[in-house]
């Protein structure tokens, strides 16, 4: 830390005194104008859909187990899911190589998307309270997403309760 001595010396170059207000003016400027962004509310994401699609369909199969009654699912995942976009390389004289992405229709050429893995699923339905229709449930649904019967939780919802 600088003491008195050396910040009087430092103020008195005029271009380190310039230098200071310009930082502060433009840590003020940031402050009054950063703090009040208005976010865009995006909408879900393609691989968003896709889980509450698998979601409801899964909800519809399982309701069709005889006792299940009303079911909810949530699937939660690993990660994102991946998009391998096709490159085409080619060469220039400096370098050797320079890719750039194959384009259909204005868009990246996708070759191929990886799925995430499951890492679990939660389920409530009102008949879960039954032992047949719990261990029903849970072979559906591992059958249904190649999902270990230990990732799976089941439970009896406040619907199935009397």
């Amino acid at each position: 830390m600088m003491n008195k001595e050396e910040l009087k010396k430092f103020f008195k170059n005029r271009n380190n005194r310039l230098l200071f207000l310009i930082i502060i003016t433009g840590i003020a400027l940031m402050a009054f104008f950063g703090g009040g962004e208005k976010k865009e509310v995006q909408p879900p994401s393609v691989s968003q859909v896709r889980v509450e699609e698998e979601e409801k369909r899964l909800e519809t199969i399982l309701e069709k187990i005889d006792g299940a009654g009303e079911v909810n699912v949530m699937i939660s995942y690993e990660e994102t899911a991946r998009k391998n976009i096709a490159y085409e390389k080619s060469t220039n004289g400096t370098d050797g190589y320079d890719e750039k992405a194959v384009l259909t229709q204005g868009e990246p050429m996708i070759i191929n998307e990886r799925y995430p893995k499951v890492r679990g699923v939660l389920v409530t339905a009102e008949g879960a309270g039954d032992a047949a229709v719990k261990r029903a449930l849970t072979e559906a649904v591992s059958a249904a997403l190649g999902v270990e019967p230990h990732r799976i939780c089941i439970y009896k919802n406040k619907a199935g309760r009397e």
